[in-house]
């Protein structure tokens, strides 16, 4: 298990690093890129609507300047981008995580190197590594989600030496 650990965390480490998964917020302007007419033709109705707020004689001013600050912050933040950092520990958990990150392990697969490194490693049963290679042949491809879960299912079989049941966290 402890391999197969390593190797997934080198993985997510590897996968954060070219991605620039840092979990820290940024503006993607790519929707004024992809979406020239549709960002003008919001801009005209945000003039018609300013124009209209601003001849009506029960709104004014104020009403106009709170209705474009509101623009303006609403703009902002759903331009804003956040790429959430991968982690071991989000790996087969269901909470309010999978709401932030997706369930990210299930559609990402291991590279080959990483593959070969478990296949290669004599610390992982021959039980996993011919499962793997099932896996692969296939799938054609192996995720996050099938190592780890075949590495919890080994764990979770291997007896007890002291003799005494565990509990189940």
């Amino acid at each position: 298990m402890d391999v197969i650990k390593s190797v997934l965390n080198s993985e997510i480490d590897r996968i954060n690093h070219q991605e620039g998964r840092d979990g820290k917020p940024r503006i993607n302007a790519e929707f004024f890129v992809n979406h020239p007419w549709l960002c003008l033709a919001m801009l005209v109705g945000y003039i018609a609507v300013g124009i209209v707020m601003y001849v009506s004689p029960y709104m004014g001013l104020g009403w106009f300047m709170g209705f474009t600050a509101f623009l303006i912050f609403m703009s902002a933040m759903l331009l804003l981008e956040i790429k959430p950092v991968y982690r071991y520990e989000d790996i087969g958990v269901l909470d309010l995580r999978v709401c932030y990150n997706g369930e990210w392990y299930f559609s990402r697969e291991l590279s080959a190197d990483a593959v070969q490194q478990i296949l290669s490693s004599g610390s992982v049963s021959a039980r996993i590594k011919h499962r793997i290679e099932s896996i692969v042949s296939h799938k054609g491809f192996v995720d996050f989600y099938d190592v780890y879960d075949l590495a919890r299912l080994e764990q979770q079989q291997l007896p007890d030496p002291t003799g005494t049941a565990q509990l189940a966290h």
